[in-house]
């Protein structure tokens, strides 16, 4: 009879074991039989303590036959709308003194213990991802004054990212389990292509230095880069054509791959088809397949077609199948199947993720361009084109497809 009567004086469960001396536990179980032997619940009981109909309330919906023993709960109110309001109420009768301690304790004790689902671990992942190193649109001569654009971007910024930022992405993508790394060169590697600070076209850029200059300062930083990579797993070089630097982006390409052609047993390799003047390129890894193109040349719609046609022979036993573009210097990421599905964009100050219907790997074809880590010059800043600088990497499973993805922003 103690144990009744001291919930019914004290209110809550924790001052009434609390009162009599005794814990918690022994407290409750107590009290269980005080319950079923019909000593608590009386219309006494609730008389006494039930001034407030709210919190009756709160305890007759919830099992809870002496609201003394509710000290505290939330009031959910909602109309059809789901407009509505919700309150934290505590009792003031017995809610004065709770424990934390207690009320972890007690939910505890009140959740169901079941068996653990008897699930096999999953594998840990061995050294077997292919990791695409694709350093963009780096523009080397790119000159960017921080008084007018509020960037600065020049030869040495341009070699500071290149090195560092593969290093940054090699140290983040390496737990991961690295067994193959493809390097992507090219893709207006260069600002210009030619004496003159133009591009192919003849369009005049602002540079910073001479061609020669910026030539050898990027062929210097590339080598870098891939020796960085070269230590972790092997390398294979793939030129990517591009606008800016038609012809001097390739011959700076053929000149870093010049000492790996037709090289036995060597950690990097260059082959001719990787190395060549080809608009778009195909990149095997088990069963993932990638192409690589610039971006400023056939529209995305062609892009699945165009990737059945010239790699017909691996497209029936390649499940994933990829486009890496560049070209344009912010994310912008899609699914095609048969109505284009945007998952990622980069806007001027956001990133916007868009959700909608679930696109899965394997079922369509997924279009990605990557970051530049180049910053706007004065002819973007003025047309409000301001990118986000950054370098990517991407990790592809042999089967399961891309398994993530890696940036790192300056």
């Amino acid at each position: 009879m103690a144990a009744a009567e001291a919930i019914l004086t004290h209110g809550s469960a924790a001052d009434a074991a609390k009162a009599l001396g005794l814990d918690l536990k022994t407290f409750k179980n107590r009290l269980t039989r005080a319950r079923e032997r019909g000593m608590l619940g009386t219309e006494a009981a609730r008389e006494q303590v039930a001034d407030d109909a709210a919190i009756l309330e709160a305890a007759q919906a919830g099992g809870i036959e002496d609201p003394r023993n509710l000290s505290h709960f939330w009031k959910i109110v909602k109309d059809d709308t789901g407009s509505g309001y919700s309150l934290f109420v505590k009792n003031p009768r017995t809610g004065q003194n709770v424990s934390v301690a207690d009320m972890v304790r007690e939910a505890i004790e009140g959740m169901s213990v079941t068996a653990p689902l008897a699930l096999p671990p999953r594998p840990r992942s061995s050294n077997d991802h292919l990791l695409v190193i694709d350093l963009a649109d780096v523009h080397f001569l790119k000159l960017a004054v921080r008084t007018e654009t509020g960037h600065e971007y020049n030869r040495e910024v341009a070699r500071h990212r290149v090195v560092e930022g593969t290093k940054s992405l090699l140290r983040m993508a390496e737990p991961m389990g690295i067994g193959q790394i493809l390097f992507v060169l090219g893709n207006d590697a260069l600002h210009v292509d030619g004496p003159r600070s133009t591009t192919t076209s003849g369009t005049f850029q602002d540079s910073d230095g001479t061609i020669f200059q910026g030539f050898g300062d990027a062929a210097v930083a590339y080598n870098e880069a891939i020796g960085e990579a070269a230590k972790l797993a092997n390398v294979d070089l793939l030129h990517c054509m591009s606008n800016h630097d038609w012809l001097m982006g390739w011959a700076l390409s053929q000149t870093i791959a010049a000492p790996y052609r037709n090289l036995a047993n060597s950690r990097i390799r260059a082959t001719g088809y990787n190395l060549s003047e080809r608009h778009r390129k195909y990149y095997r890894y088990e069963s993932n397949l990638l192409g690589v193109t610039h971006g400023d040349g056939a529209k995305e719609e062609k892009l699945y077609g165009l990737m059945v046609h010239e790699a017909r022979e691996h497209i029936s036993s390649c499940q994933n199948l990829y486009w890496l573009l560049h070209h344009v210097h912010h994310k912008d990421r899609k699914t095609r199947g048969e109505v284009p599905f945007l998952r990622e964009k980069d806007h001027n100050g956001m990133t916007a993720l868009i959700s909608g219907k679930p696109q899965f790997e394997g079922q369509h074809v997924n279009i990605e361009y990557v970051r530049s880590p180049s910053a706007p010059d004065g002819w973007h800043d003025r047309n409000g084109y301001v990118n986000r600088q950054a370098v990517e990497c991407f990790l592809y499973h042999p089967q399961l497809g891309q398994r993530a993805r890696f940036t790192e922003f300056f």
